[in-house]
C-alpha cells in the first residue's frame, strides 16, 4: 500500500498539479496585488503572467518533466506556448467580465482550468517531450 502511495505521489500527473498549484500562488499573489492598486485587470494579469512564466519554466523543467534539453531553447518555446495560452486567457477574461459580467477574480478562476490544461498538454507532448530532448547540444531527433 506504501509503494502504491509513493508511486502515485511521484507521477508526473501529481508533480505537475503541484507545481501548478505552486505556479498559480504566483500568478494570483502577483495579479491580486496589482488589482489591489488599481492595475487594469488585463494588464495585470499580464504582468502575473510574466511571474509565474518564469516560475513555471523552472518548477516544471526541474520537477515535473526533468528537461534535459538545452535550457535556453526550452525556455524559448516553454515561453511562446504560455506567451499563446495568455492571449488565450486574456480573451476569455475580457469576455467573461466586460460581456458576461463576472467578476474578475471568478473569471480568472474559470479561465485557470482551461489554460491549465492546454499548458499541461503543450509541454508533455511538445516542449519536454522526449523527442525534443538533446543530449550535449546534439538533438535526437
Amino acid at each position: 500500500m506504501r509503494e502504491k502511495v509513493k508511486e502515485i505521489l511521484a507521477s508526473e500527473g501529481v508533480r505537475y498539479v503541484v507545481a501548478g498549484g505552486m505556479t498559480t500562488l504566483v500568478n494570483y499573489v502577483i495579479y491580486l496585488a496589482l488589482e489591489a492598486v488599481s492595475v487594469h485587470y488585463l494588464v495585470a494579469n499580464s504582468l502575473a503572467w510574466c511571474g509565474a512564466v518564469v516560475f513555471a519554466f523552472f518548477v516544471n523543467r526541474q520537477m515535473v518533466f526533468h528537461g534535459t534539453g538545452a535550457p535556453f531553447y526550452e525556455f524559448v518555446q516553454f515561453a511562446s506556448a504560455r506567451l499563446l495560452t495568455l492571449g488565450l486567457e486574456n480573451i476569455l477574461l475580457a469576455v467573461l467580465v466586460q460581456w458576461i459580467g463576472l467578476l474578475p477574480f471568478f473569471a480568472k478562476l474559470f479561465v485557470s482550468v482551461v489554460t491549465v490544461a492546454l499548458n499541461y498538454i503543450i509541454c508533455k507532448y511538445g516542449i519536454f517531450r522526449e523527442k525534443h530532448r538533446t543530449q550535449g547540444g546534439v538533438s535526437h531527433e
